[in-house]
């Protein structure tokens, strides 16, 4: 039997022209696309897909295919849409999912004027890595996130909310203290280097700060993968190396003399968040107010 994970991945690859693109619109690895388009055409006994180099079209019995997968998975779109319209009228609690820093810096400020407004309102925070969060979203599991990196997602709104400053920030010792804004690429190569977990924004932005500096942040000498900006900063604190922060976060630990800024002021240290919603699903009034609220606290607009 034909099963709709399969098809969604066919229709995806013939609709975007590339297993590549496909996987990037699902949120899949490519092997993965691939092996459900092989399952198809397994329990089929037919070729559906013709594969080149440059783009991935159907055969004939592919575009018969395609025309039916096509109205089975517009039908089930639709499906979802009305339960969810239905579910909406019903549902007292706001999902939101957040990265750390806007975990800390934003929800404490907005949530308490919601509660205002909609004071029978419940909330079902997620505090992941900017990644998830936009995962989360993108999965149904949230009904919006606020994320430190813009993400590629089909179907999700990625809305320009507040910039800020990442430091470069290490232990108050030497080498670093002789270091303090003359940092070079030989420092940065060499020095233990901490960094963060593979879905954090921060980790994500920093790659443009390395490539300045023509340096592969892959081939950092990284002493430790940490999750989280509060380990990272303890782990920079106690003198394990230097790492990339929110300058929101790390202000108190350098005014305490804790860590100290390496002050690169670079220009590639400046990054910004983003407010992600769904294009395509049923909003709520609470769901619009706190969009607007957040969009109009940190950007003046509304």
């Amino acid at each position: 039997m034909l099963n709709l994970r399969d098809l969604k991945s066919f229709v995806t690859v013939i609709d975007s022209g590339s297993f590549s693109k496909a996987a990037k619109k699902l949120a899949l690895s490519q092997p993965t696309v691939s092996a459900h388009i092989n399952s198809l055409e397994e329990k089929l006994a037919l070729q559906l897909v013709v594969r080149s180099t440059k783009s991935s079209t159907t055969t004939e019995a592919g575009s018969l295919l395609y025309d039916h997968a096509k109205r089975i998975l517009d039908l089930l779109d639709e499906a979802e849409t009305d339960l969810r319209a239905y579910s909406a009228k019903n549902d007292n609690t706001l999902r939101i999912a957040v990265s750390t820093i806007p975990a800390l810096y934003f929800l404490p400020e907005s949530l308490p004027q919601l509660q205002k407004v909609f004071p029978d309102l419940s909330y079902d925070i997620i505090e992941t890595d900017s990644t998830g969060a936009a995962a989360a979203v993108y999965e149904h599991r949230a009904d919006l996130a606020i994320v430190g990196t813009k993400l590629e997602y089909e179907g999700l709104l990625f809305t320009k909310i507040a910039e800020e400053s990442l430091l470069l920030i290490a232990p108050p010792l030497e080498p670093y203290l002789s270091s303090v804004s003359k940092v070079n690429r030989h420092d940065l190569q060499s020095w233990p280097f901490i960094r963060r977990e593979e879905g954090s924004g921060t980790w994500l932005e920093s790659y443009n700060f390395f490539n300045s500096y023509n340096i592969n942040p892959e081939a950092l000498n990284t002493v430790a993968m940490v999750n989280g900006t509060s380990m990272a900063l303890q782990s920079v604190k106690s003198g394990l190396g230097y790492t990339l922060l929110s300058e929101q976060a790390a202000k108190p630990y350098i005014e305490r003399g804790d860590v100290i800024d390496l002050e690169s002021n670079s220009s590639d240290l400046k990054r910004y968040f983003w407010l992600v919603t769904p294009d395509n699903r049923p909003s709520t009034p609470a769901l619009r107010f706190f969009t607007a609220l957040v969009k109009k606290r940190n950007t003046g607009t509304s």
